[in-house]
């Protein structure tokens, strides 16, 4: 045997030694790859940002063309039923221009609204309530006589119309949602979005309201595209430091829970001396719909209006007597916010209890509230 033999095959005997032994690093007899060129430390978002936000501005102005023939339509128009389709158009080009909008929120971009004004919050719930599809089953409690200010009006609108979508949609169709607003004793106030529906898992329960607080959970397990609204309502709710919790109602069912600072809020302003009376709202449901006169529906929307008509329940009327349903709040002479009760003792209201503890109170507040909210209280429900 030759020399050259020997080297070959002894040459051959030592890689299938190394390619057998873990130990030692195998050959790697695949040709090299050629490196990618290394990018750029800030590439930035790139040009669809600013893409979206052109789209969300066409979006808009067709809703908002839409909307202006819709208006002229309606007027015209003396068949109702042919009326109650083009209201529904309407309400569908609403919905489209509210996720425009919403397109927007999510882009970090502020939307420009066209008229800012001071809204009372009858208004805001009103408002809010008429951009939801599922808005019949919405139903109005006690809402406190305080307005919100005029920069962050449209916010709070969107912000509740979000979280009423969700309960409209996450509940059984015949349930009705109930929004109320109470004052606190810090001068703000906490509305409030009841639903009966399945409620939400605990572990989902917690993400949701890590994403509301503006801390998200890591890592997050939630799919983002599901929970678009609550999206909208986390980035919103940092913008003007709303404090927005989920919690688990005792009977089943989620309360939806908004805490609105009194920076963000003031008296109802006065009607100027040509201000016209509001018109008397439409007859709706049609006669046959039994309701709660404590806890009445909304009315159809007419979005060709800066203001949708409902019949507002309050809280005044005597026991046994229906309230009135037309117009805004009764007004008093001094702030409702001076009427809050004297603060207790910190054993009494648990001072100093950490913020992740705020929803557990929040709950205790909501069933307190329900468990006063008896037919023994006056109210007349059946």
């Amino acid at each position: 045997m030759r020399s050259s033999d020997i080297t070959r095959r002894t040459t051959w005997r030592q890689r299938a030694a190394r390619w057998l032994d873990p130990t030692v690093a195998r050959w790697d007899v695949s040709p090299p790859e050629t490196p990618e060129p290394p990018l750029p430390e800030d590439r930035g978002p790139g040009p669809w940002p600013a893409i979206c936000e052109q789209f969300a501005l066409r979006i808009l102005a067709s809703a908002y063309q839409m909307g202006a023939h819709l208006e002229a339509v309606e007027a015209d128009e003396q068949d109702p039923e042919r009326l109650e389709r083009l209201y529904r158009i309407d309400h569908a080009n609403t919905r489209i221009r509210r996720h425009a909008e919403n397109l927007q929120v999510l882009l970090g971009r502020r939307v420009e609204d066209a008229d800012p004004q001071t809204v009372p919050l009858v208004d805001v719930v009103r408002a809010a309530a008429s951009a939801v599809e599922h808005y019949p089953r919405i139903r109005i409690g006690h809402v406190v006589e305080l307005a919100v200010v005029e920069f962050a009006a449209d916010d709070v609108i969107r912000v509740l119309t979000e979280l009423l979508d969700n309960a409209t949609r996450f509940s059984p169709p015949t349930a009705p949602v109930t929004v109320s607003a109470f004052v606190t004793e810090d001068g703000g106030v906490l509305l409030r979005v009841e639903d009966a529906g399945v409620g939400l898992h605990p572990d989902h329960l917690t993400q949701l309201n890590a994403l509301l607080s503006g801390r998200p959970a890591v890592p997050v397990t939630l799919d983002p595209a599901a929970h678009l609204g609550l999206a909208v309502v986390a980035h919103l709710a940092v913008a003007h430091r709303l404090r927005v919790a989920l919690t688990t109602r005792p009977t089943g069912g989620t309360t939806a829970t908004v805490a609105v600072p009194g920076a963000l809020l003031c008296e109802i302003p006065a009607p100027g001396p040509a201000a016209a009376a509001p018109a008397p709202p439409p007859a709706w449901p049609p006669a046959g719909h039994g309701t709660d006169p404590w806890s009445t529906p909304m009315a159809p929307p007419h979005h060709g209006a800066d203001t949708p008509t409902v019949r507002l329940a309050t809280l005044d009327g005597p026991a046994g007597e229906p309230p009135p349903t037309t117009g805004l709040p009764r007004r008093v002479p001094e702030s409702v916010r001076d009427r809050v009760p004297a603060p207790r003792s910190p054993a009494d209201t648990g001072a100093g209890s950490p913020p992740e503890a705020w929803p557990d109170e929040t709950a205790a507040f909501a069933a307190g509230v329900s468990d006063a909210r008896t037919p023994t209280d006056g109210e007349g429900r059946q």
